[in-house]
């Protein structure tokens, strides 16, 4: 195990960074990009160059393995919705596939992120839904980023509030939100991801922007110092694994899960990390497409078989070895929530795109028939 978890810390260093400045071990608040790098199309083109490490392309191969290796730059971030990012390196995964992947690259932002993917940075990573749609919508064709395989077909936001008097577990999600009426809420920034969604939860639960104080914090660890400084009452995360974080640094609790039961559809139908490549590069080559699609079906598997390891792999790699049972309640949540509801190979549902485009023309991010389903959705990527 011990192996494994060091090709995790190598896996995000850029070529000749210093020993043991490997991004995982940072600091424990890297989920939205704290502490991530920097990398400029140029040095991102260096840091691929080389092959071979712990995600070489000796050994064995697997089934539906390209013929001969072939480089791949995969773009990935810290945290629970990144998981399989990094046991693929841990595993040795992407090899079994012949895909070269020496290197992990972490863009600062998931905007970044597409910006690199249709730039031919990137080859494929793990992004936000209505992001990839927007960034679909404003790109140039053959380098628009399109949705090969829907990692995370469920809502991994959350609502976390800091110590007080809060509606118990068995209220109902008005009565929740409700009790933030008057509240400052914290988000990433003004018009990130986690405000779109607060803007939904207030629609969803009748209420109003006037009703509360949003203030973008940016990344975590400045939001869980403003909850203990009683500046914020509450956070929205954005995954499963970043709210237990935050609730558990801030003395909190989670008040409402996007996806859990109770909460309305308009939220919990919302689908948000959909695995995205580049459009020529998906017509250039389906098999390639296949092959990553492929090797991150191993680590889904890897981690239903492996809880203990993968909690291990999570704390080590984003809790900085000091949150194992949130790590342990994260992998759980994974596998019994999120993995059922994954369709084989990835593929992607008609209803979780018409779903994102619903909810993206009501908050006025894009409007409704924009981009279907045909249009973002490759052929093969489809149920």
């Amino acid at each position: 195990m011990s192996k494994d978890l060091n090709r995790v810390e190598s896996a995000g260093r850029i070529r000749g960074a210093a020993p043991g400045s490997a991004i995982s071990r940072r600091n424990v608040f890297k989920f939205a990009g704290a502490g991530a790098l920097a990398v400029g199309v140029g040095s991102l083109l260096a840091a691929c160059g080389g092959g071979g490490g712990a995600a070489g392309t000796q050994g064995p191969k697997a089934a539906g393995a390209l013929a001969r290796p072939t480089p791949f730059v995969v773009g990935s971030s810290s945290g629970d919705n990144f998981l399989i990012d990094a046991i693929n390196v841990a595993q040795n995964q992407f090899s079994l596939f012949n895909l070269e992947v020496p290197k992990l690259i972490y863009p600062q932002s998931g905007v970044q992120g597409l910006q690199m993917v249709s730039a031919g940075a990137i080859d494929g990573a793990a992004m936000d839904t209505m992001g990839a749609m927007l960034a679909f919508a404003k790109s140039q064709t053959g380098k628009r980023p399109v949705i090969v395989g829907m990692r995370m077909p469920v809502n991994t936001y959350n609502l976390i509030v800091g110590p007080g008097d809060w509606p118990g577990e068995n209220a109902t999600f008005a009565e929740k939100m409700a009790s933030l009426k008057g509240k400052t809420i914290g988000v990433t920034a003004i018009g990130a991801g986690t405000d779109n969604m607060l803007n939904l939860a207030l629609e969803a639960a009748g209420m109003k922007r006037d009703d509360i104080t949003v203030l973008g914090v940016g990344q975590l660890s400045a939001a869980i110092a403003q909850m203990k400084n009683d500046r914020l009452d509450a956070y929205v995360g954005f995954t499963y694994g970043a709210g237990l974080s935050v609730a558990t640094q801030a003395g909190g609790r989670m008040l409402i899960d996007f996806s859990a039961a109770g909460t309305p559809q308009l939220l919990s139908d919302l689908q948000v990390c959909p695995l995205v490549m580049r459009e020529d590069k998906v017509d250039a080559s389906q098999d390639t497409a296949d092959a990553w699609l492929a090797a991150q079906w191993e680590a889904n598997t890897w981690i239903t078989d492996n809880r203990a390891a993968a909690a291990q792999l999570l704390n080590e790699g984003t809790f900085n070895n000091e949150a194992p049972d949130d790590a342990a309640k994260t992998i759980d949540f994974m596998v019994d929530r999120v993995f059922p509801k994954v369709s084989p190979s990835w593929k992607v549902t008609r209803s979780g795109i018409e779903h994102a485009a619903e909810v993206m023309d009501r908050l006025g991010m894009l409007e409704k028939g924009t981009v279907h389903y045909e249009d973002i959705v490759p052929p093969f990527a489809r149920v």
